[in-house]
């Protein structure tokens, strides 16, 4: 087994770091994660959902907390100058596919213009020195014929979320090539491309694993929009893991590893919708299901990722199975309803992982 979780959980301690988005369940687990490993953690973001992961662990007292949106440019560039960053984690973004759909203006001014105001403010950043921005598996132009899909394969997309995900990727190649790889600059900034990421504590009703969990506490059937879809489907903690391995590498060689990199599972994880309900069925009898309504935005039947270049690259790799990654849902959601706290679960679960 690669060792890239005992150097990241050697070499956050200390780091002053910056996450956008910090707020959603993403960017919680993140602070919690950072947290754990001792960095000193600065979070910018929308004010937290009610009923958020954030919001449950008391993420406020936990990291250096601030309010703002990425389309505020003089409030983000005040936020960094007076943090000053060392490693910077961009998650924020409007995340869901028919949320984007529904509004597309809010979408690209969010995805778009708020990674450029981010670039452009840490471009007067002297104590920066590593960037990863947080894309998707859905910058590629998916032909739906069962690939998987490498770095180097086209970009493309055809709704709002798929495009303006895409678009971040080119605004980031633009800053690169531009600003950051100057010899006068040489500051590390990366993209990653996430899949379908699951872990305790999402509250977003549109996902699946928040509406079995629905299901399981008696609120109904669970409603698949398409029960045969196969997703590339990863523990939020190994997706977490390989942003901050991308982190570490940019830091002290930015010109060896500013790229794009695919963060997602082994084929092990590459499953349909309804295996992933089964999976949790085990735990639960009497589950049911129904097809649900579609979305308006068509999504492709198939969806795959190819890590081989991280895999060869990177001292990262995927360490929770399948199977292991649903045992950790399930864990969170038992654990939750016995009355452990959610920051305790969190805790337990990171101490786990890098065998703290």
């Amino acid at each position: 087994m690669k060792k890239g979780y005992i150097n990241n959980r050697e070499f956050y301690r200390g780091k002053k770091v910056f996450v956008t988005g910090h707020t959603g369940f993403k960017g919680a687990w993140m602070c919690a994660v950072l947290s754990q490993l001792g960095a000193d953690v600065t979070g910018y973001a929308l004010r937290a959902e009610p009923g958020s992961l954030f919001e449950k662990i008391d993420g406020e007292n936990m990291i250096w907390h601030i309010e703002g949106d990425v389309r505020d440019f003089d409030s983000l560039k005040k936020a960094i100058e007076e943090r000053k960053p060392e490693i910077v984690f961009h998650l924020a973004a409007l995340a869901q596919v028919k949320d984007c759909f529904d509004d597309p203006v809010r979408a690209y001014s969010s995805n778009v213009m708020g990674t450029v105001n981010l670039l452009e403010a840490l471009r007067s950043c002297e104590t920066v020195k590593s960037i990863v921005v947080v894309t998707t598996d859905k910058v590629y132009e998916n032909k739906g014929d069962g690939a998987v899909y490498r770095e180097t394969d086209l970009l493309g997309g055809g709704d709002p979320y798929a495009t303006s995900k895409t678009a971040m990727e080119l605004v980031v190649k633009a800053y690169r090539e531009s600003y950051f790889q100057k010899e006068e600059c040489r500051l590390g900034i990366a993209t990653v491309r996430a899949s379908n990421v699951i872990g305790g504590g999402d509250h977003v009703q549109s996902r699946l694993i928040p509406s079995i969990l629905n299901a399981v506490a008696g609120q109904g059937r669970v409603e698949l929009r398409n029960p045969n879809q196969t997703r590339p489907w990863q523990s939020v903690l190994d997706a977490l893991n390989g942003y901050l391995a991308v982190g570490r590498l940019l830091y002290d060689k930015p010109s060896e590893f500013s790229e794009c990199w695919n963060i997602g599972p082994t084929l092990d994880g590459i499953r349909t919708v309804s295996w992933v309900l089964d999976k949790i069925k085990n735990y639960y009898e009497g589950l049911e299901a129904s097809e649900g309504g579609q979305f308006d935005v068509k999504e492709s039947e198939t969806l795959g990722l190819d890590i081989a270049k991280s895999l060869a690259r990177l001292d990262w790799e995927p360490i929770v199975s399948a199977d292991r990654m649903v045992e950790l849902v399930v864990d969170f959601y038992r654990s939750q309803r016995s009355g452990e706290p959610e920051r305790s679960i969190c805790e337990r679960q990171i101490s786990e992982y890098y065998q703290i």
